[in-house]
């Protein structure tokens, strides 16, 4: 099996399109997220870019919001996918949001909680 090609990064370049970005979306009262899904959830990537203005990070993995949290990377995590069951206490413990298709009473009783919004206090932001 051959390796993967390398991706080359000009961190530069890219926190100087997350700012054009952040300051467009922004204007209109939108919040831009960089998923860093595509690069491991590399803390290097991410740390280039809340200079820019990006506050919320998007990962399918959890040891990649993991990586970015050990990193001291100040931010707002977000699970870009549905959680098993077996991952509930995890996501709750690191991700300040989860994006699920469905909250049946089985995933509340699973927190701990039964209402939305009693798992984890919403993030305020630096």
């Amino acid at each position: 099996m051959m390796p993967a090609p390398p991706i080359e990064i000009e961190l530069d370049r890219l926190a100087h399109n997350a700012t054009k970005l952040t300051t467009l979306y922004g204007s209109k009262g939108i919040c831009v997220t960089a998923v860093t899904k595509a690069v491991c959830g590399c803390p290097r990537v991410a740390s280039a870019l809340p200079n820019s203005g990006t506050r919320s990070f998007g990962d399918s993995r959890m040891a990649n919001i993991q990586k970015k949290q050990e990193a001291g990377l100040d931010a707002q995590f977000m699970l870009i996918r549905c959680p098993v069951p077996s991952e509930v206490e995890r996501v709750v413990e690191l991700a300040h949001v989860s994006l699920n298709t469905e909250i049946s009473p089985r995933w509340w009783s699973l927190l701990g909680s039964k209402q939305p919004g009693k798992a984890r206090p919403a993030y305020s932001g630096p």
